[in-house]
């Protein structure tokens, strides 16, 4: 477990904060003086963030702070004080944040910071900037967030590392750039990527009010004037990422099966549908696990999910991600191989079968194994719906004559 060094000299505050680090899945470490953050140096290169208060008994004026980020601790500073001189001193200083104890919004906004850090090292931000200094800045600020930063020198740079990384969440753009200017570069990106997909950030030091308008007309989600103040930079990247997050987990809750996590029957319609269009033929599976019912009724529903979970995973290591899988509904499961000859699926179908067959699955204090058979077809029909019942007809067939077989 990664460990959270807590420097705070009150000990309800103390509470809360170990509190909200063992809730962020952090191990905390105490030190209530300046003394006990010296006896501990030996071990800040365990520490994945430091928690520090601002005063201290033994270091009244932030000495503890300069202590810790020297040592290359990063970290995070909370205090009770809210004099405007200090954290304007605070936010000069390499800190990952400076959070107020004003409320308990502000303990809030700490444990969701805390998760965020563990995490944000899976997202990719691209800025874009023609200035080296600009782009540098910009992404020193991100790395102190653990982000993965990717860097662009023009509009067109930017393009094609979007291209090589459709997964970026976020573009931080300069509106001041040659060839293709930031507002420019929001449309050419809002041509491929939706809102939904990535957000974009505009910047400049242009004073002009209407840049605002501009970025946001052409696609882009928010804007910021350069110099921009810190804690701004980093509440509106947070909020772009989480609006883009959101979505995702949206999008994943429609298009797939709660109890699997395997894409649902919707899903798997829309996404294999438009394959099947542009190829002259193609390959489904449709297999259903025998005698489920017994299952069920001998073990409990529970153990019918277990089971249901089971071959769901073993799905998932045989044919995802190339292929399409899902569960239609019940016990019935499908596979899309859209660029697979018949015989080369049906050998992969049968090396799952096989390894189900062998699988113990521990049910409560039982243990049992169970198979499915399988319908394989191969065909130039225009509709899935057309392709899954002849499919299925095999399967039919596979049930009728043993179970626990490929039938193609």
């Amino acid at each position: 477990m990664k460990k959270v060094l807590i420097v705070e000299d009150s000990l309800p505050i103390v509470a809360l904060h170990k509190n909200i680090a063992i809730k962020a899945g952090l191990e905390p470490v105490i030190a209530m003086t300046f003394s006990e953050v010296k006896a501990l140096s030996s071990q800040f290169d365990d520490f994945f963030c430091a928690i520090i208060d601002y005063s201290l008994p033994d270091a009244p004026n932030g000495e503890a702070i300069d202590f810790i980020l020297d040592a290359k601790v990063p970290s995070i500073v909370m205090t009770g004080m809210l004099d405007d001189k200090i954290r304007e001193h605070i936010l000069e200083l390499p800190v990952i944040d400076y959070i107020t104890k004003e409320s308990k919004q502000a303990f809030h906004y700490l444990l969701s910071l805390l998760k965020k850090l563990q995490t944000n090292n899976n997202i990719k931000v691209l800025v874009v900037d023609d200035a080296s200094s600009a782009r540098a800045y910009v992404r020193s600020l991100l790395l102190r967030h653990n982000f993965d930063v990717l860097l662009a020198n023009s509009g067109k740079s930017a393009l094609n590392v979007l291209k090589n990384n459709p997964d970026i969440k976020l573009v931080i753009t300069d509106k001041e750039m040659p060839h293709m200017d930031g507002i420019e570069l929001c449309n050419e990106i809002r041509a491929t990527h939706t809102k939904d997909d990535v957000s974009i950030i505009g910047i400049s030091a242009n004073s002009s009010q209407s840049l605002t308008a501009k970025f946001i007309k052409n696609g882009a989600n928010d804007f910021l004037q350069k110099p921009f103040c810190l804690e701004e930079f980093y509440c509106r990247v947070i909020q772009n990422i989480e609006y883009v997050q959101s979505i995702d987990i949206i999008r994943k809750q429609a298009n797939t099966d709660y109890l699997t996590d395997l894409a649902n029957r919707r899903y798997y319609f829309n996404s294999a549908q438009p394959i099947m269009d542009s190829l002259d033929s193609s390959t489904v599976a449709m297999m259903d696990i025998d005698d489920f019912k017994s299952i069920n009724d001998n073990y409990g529903h529970d153990a019918g999910d277990i089971v249901l979970k089971t071959i769901s995973s073993l799905i998932k290591l045989h044919f995802e991600p190339k292929y399409l899988a899902a569960r239609l509904g019940g016990e019935e499961f499908s596979v899309y191989f859209h660029d697979l000859e018949l015989e080369k699926a049906v050998k992969m179908l049968e090396s799952f079968r096989q390894e189900l067959e062998k699988t113990k699955i521990n049910v409560g204090s039982e243990i049992i194994t169970c198979t499915v058979s399988i319908g394989v077809c191969q065909d130039k029909k225009d509709k899935l719906d057309s392709l899954l019942i002849l499919a299925d007809q095999k399967l039919y067939t596979a049930k009728e004559t043993g179970k626990n077989k490929v039938v193609f």
